[in-house]
């Protein structure tokens, strides 16, 4: 990006402004503030993106935008439902065994608010998500979860 800008404005990469590489990324949905409770496809993210870049000091060190807190993000769209068993096999390693298949898939997420419905779960817990699966990796990224 910084090198086509370059061409563009005819400066060498020293003089490019910063700002104008910044809202160039943001505008291909590059993100430059890490929002863990805000996907690039949701309407409020290029806003909260330019605020904190305006307002660093603002930045809320859990990384959670206050205005979605309670607002679920759109899934994405090849997002599917899965259902089964949960397990904890230490911090951060989450593991769900699929109740159709019985195939287990490791946990992973992007999202504050998930992550601290998984960690409130306990083993054996029958657990529903919605996600993607990697197959190449054996990993389900979980976009949103219900708890029984």
């Amino acid at each position: 990006m910084a090198a086509a800008l370059c061409v563009e404005l005819g400066c060498q990469p020293r003089d490019l402004p910063v700002r104008k590489l910044q809202n160039a990324l943001l505008q291909a949905k590059a993100s430059i503030i890490p929002l863990f409770n805000l996907p690039s496809n949701h309407p409020d993210w290029l806003y909260w993106q330019t605020y904190y870049l305006d307002n660093q000091e603002a930045y809320p060190i859990s990384g959670n935008c206050p205005c979605s807190q309670n607002a679920s993000p759109p899934l994405q769209p090849n997002s599917h439902s899965f259902e089964g068993i949960f397990n904890c096999h230490r911090e951060q390693n989450y593991t769900l065994t699929l109740t159709e298949s019985m195939q287990t898939w490791q946990l992973v997420t992007m999202r504050s608010h998930i992550h601290d419905k998984l960690q409130i779960c306990t083993n054996n817990q029958y657990l529903k998500v919605w996600g993607t699966l990697n197959y190449s990796g054996k990993w389900l990224l979980v976009e949103t979860c219900t708890v029984e």
